[in-house]
């Protein structure tokens, strides 16, 4: 008789007529292969060997009914153990959660563990985008179609449509084919680029929305069983928990970024507002124990980190600025310059007509809108800033800022507070110029009346300028618009002698000094007056006056002169009165068109042949006659020869009639002389020739 084992051991070794003529020992080798987890075709294989070995018909069916039976175990088996490792992978995918912090990580590894669990040849993740209002494919593994990585779901068409609108799970065995949905031309191309045929996605819920779909994809029909359904549905959660954590946390970050950024940013305005308060408090110091604008600038400068210069009324470098800046550079040359730079840049950018035109417009924003504006204009990454200093009505000046950073609105409204200090420092040096202008004025005035006080109250009256009568001293008359008169002034403060006494006198810009300060007196004008293209001034400088009594008849004098030159039609240029004198009186309250015709009368023809012809004959003519009519000196002082010279006075002859009458001389040669002031070409008195 065959024991139980005997049939095991003849099911291992196929041995079927053994198994075949006892069924409680077939039982027992299906039990064995249970238990060792038979593959499916070896129970194939036994039911075949069944139906073709037992002819007995209620044998073989209990031995099928056996075997089939063996298999539903079997297959329960293999369900339950997918089961399992589809929940160990879910698990892990828990895990993962808190493990990986890159969330692209965490969705990469659920999409590939959806398609390992079902076998499925793609999965991907769809995100739901909130500003384009569409789906997008966040992930991916086993797609090869670029164009299905890429393809964008509108919200009404495709699953993700039907998956938004319903929040369930969807099923499609053949997607081309399925009607459950509105297809879409872009998204059916990429699925037959892909070649997929069925698919199965489950919502990525937060809350009762819907932010996405996790899928599954097969290139050929299939069924999914609702286990599978219910288990992806449990990733795509995991997944959704996944995206809404990071976004949360990215939230969180932000928003601690954002506290961060703001605390930093309240620490530095507390920093810039007690700067502020302080830098408030300096200037105030400053100013009580009396400041010049030099030192307040330096103090802006040093607080704002910049650097600070000052314009007048005019937009223009004041004295001040410039005699500051020539120190600091004269500083510098002597500390052993490398090359670089100067320290501060502006006043060589102020030298641009483009930085100018910026400069004056920011200047009349500012005006209108009381407040400090920036600089539009290319400075090479320097900022510069402008404020304007105003009294009452009036412009004062500006103050400009250049700094190599932008000025935050905590340090403009300290440099707005700087020029309004500036403003203040200002007026006060006005009203007290204006009582030195006014002492200044009143000693003028007594010095050049005719009824002119004693020496002694005269020298107590210019003792405090340090003018001293006893020497001899110079004058100067300068005319200039009346309008721009104080202008004048206060440009030319800065550059004259400091023993000068220089005040507006009837219309006219009135300056005495000691004859030794006479050529720095000039100096200054040259630098001053001539030197700015906004005035047209006018200057005659006296000669040395040893005597105090002879101040008012030199001061009228002097202003004959500047009639003499209006009347040539003269401007910009300051001329001796020696050169003048003798016309000013000849011509005095003579207009330009009498000193014209005189000249037009006396050498006309000899002006027009001169103009003609491209020749000097005027200008030999005139030799001639301060030579005495010496041929021979003239002609050396000339550097002509003798004979070149005839030739010119025969065709003087021919021009002028009769111009060697002994009676014409001296017209001719006042005539001449004139003609020669008006081109400017006038030598100085006591030239050899």
């Amino acid at each position: 008789m065959l024991t139980t084992q005997d049939a095991v051991t003849a099911v291992h070794t196929d041995g079927p007529a053994l198994v075949l003529e006892n069924p409680g020992a077939l039982q027992a080798g299906l039990l064995s292969m249970l238990q060792r987890n038979a593959a499916m075709r070896e129970y194939d294989d036994l039911l075949s060997r069944v139906d073709t070995d037992v002819p007995d018909p209620a044998l073989r069916c209990v031995l099928t009914g056996s075997i089939r039976a063996a298999l539903a175990i079997c297959e329960q088996q293999m369900l339950q153990q997918q089961r399992e490792r589809s929940l160990a992978v879910v698990l892990e995918t828990a895990q993962d959660l808190t493990a990986i912090r890159d969330l692209d990580m965490v969705l990469g590894a659920i999409v590939r563990r959806a398609r390992q669990i079902f076998g499925s040849h793609i999965g991907y993740l769809t995100n739901f985008d909130r500003l384009r209002n569409d789906f997008y494919i966040r992930a991916t593994d086993g797609a090869i179609s670029e164009r299905f990585k890429n393809v964008r779901v509108p919200i009404d068409h495709g699953i993700c449509g039907h998956v938004l609108k319903h929040k369930t799970p969807y099923h499609s065995s053949d997607y081309l084919l399925d009607a459950g949905f509105a297809h879409d031309q872009g998204i059916d191309l990429a699925i037959r680029d892909e070649g997929v045929r069925s698919l199965l996605g489950a919502p990525l819920m937060v809350g009762n929305h819907c932010i996405g779909m996790l899928c599954i994809c097969d290139r050929h029909p299939r069924r999914h069983e609702p286990w599978e359904v219910a288990l992806l549905s449990t990733l795509a959660a995991q997944a959704a928990i996944a995206i809404e954590n990071a976004r949360l946390f990215q939230e969180a970050q932000v928003a601690l970024q954002r506290a961060s950024e703001a605390n930093a940013s309240l620490h530095r305005q507390a920093e810039e507002i007690e700067a502020a308060a302080d830098a408030q408090e300096q200037m105030t110091k400053l100013v009580a124990r009396g400041c010049t604008m030099l030192d307040l600038m330096e103090m802006v400068g040093q607080l704002l980190d910049g650097h600070v210069v000052l314009l007048d009324e005019a937009e223009q470098l004041t004295q001040q600025t410039q005699a500051r800046r020539l120190a600091s550079d004269a500083a510098e040359d002597k500390a052993g310059d490398d090359g670089g730079a100067r320290g501060n840049p502006l006043p060589v950018l102020l030298q641009s007509m483009p930085v100018q035109d910026a400069v004056h417009q920011a200047l009349g924003a500012g005006r209108r809108s009381g407040r400090s504006q920036e600089v539009e204009c290319d400075s090479n990454g320097v900022h510069i800033r402008v404020a304007a200093l105003m009294g009452a009505d009036r412009l004062l000046g500006a103050l400009l800022i250049a700094s190599n950073h932008l000025i935050t609105p905590t340090r403009i409204r300290t440099f707005e507070r700087g020029a309004l200090v500036a403003g203040v420092v200002l007026l006060s040096q006005e009203r007290s110029e204006l009582v030195v202008s006014n002492e200044s004025a009143a000693a003028i005035r007594a010095l050049v009346s005719w009824q002119q006080e004693g020496l002694s109250a005269l020298q107590s009256r210019t003792k405090p300028f340090g003018l001293s009568l006893a020497d001899p001293l110079r004058m100067a008359v300068i005319s200039v618009e009346g309008r721009d008169i104080e202008y004048a002034l206060r440009r030319m403060r800065a550059g004259v002698p400091r023993d000068t006494l220089m005040e507006e006198f009837e219309g006219l810009i009135v300056a005495l000094c000691a004859d030794t300060s006479a050529a720095q007196l000039d100096q200054a004008l040259h630098d001053t007056l001539l030197a700015d293209e906004r005035l047209t001034p006018l200057g005659v400088l006296s000669g040395p006056l040893s005597r105090v009594d002879a101040l008012p008849s030199c001061f009228r004098a002097l202003k004959r002169g500047i009639d003499i030159l209006r009347a040539l039609g003269r401007s910009r240029e300051v001329a001796p009165e020696a050169m003048l004198s003798m016309y000013s009186l000849l011509f005095e309250q003579r207009q330009v068109v009498d000193v014209s015709g005189f000249i037009d009368a006396t050498l006309g023809r000899l002006v027009s042949h001169d103009q003609r012809r491209n020749t000097d004959l005027t200008g030999t003519l005139l030799a001639y006659l301060e030579h005495a009519q010496n041929a021979k000196a003239t002609a050396d002082a000339l550097g002509i020869h003798v004979n070149t010279l005839r030739q010119r006075l025969e065709t003087v002859d021919d021009l002028l009639k009769g111009w060697r009458q002994d009676g014409r001389f001296l017209e001719l040669h006042v005539a001449l002389r004139l003609q020669s002031l008006r081109s400017g070409l006038q030598r100085p008195a006591g030239d050899a020739h």
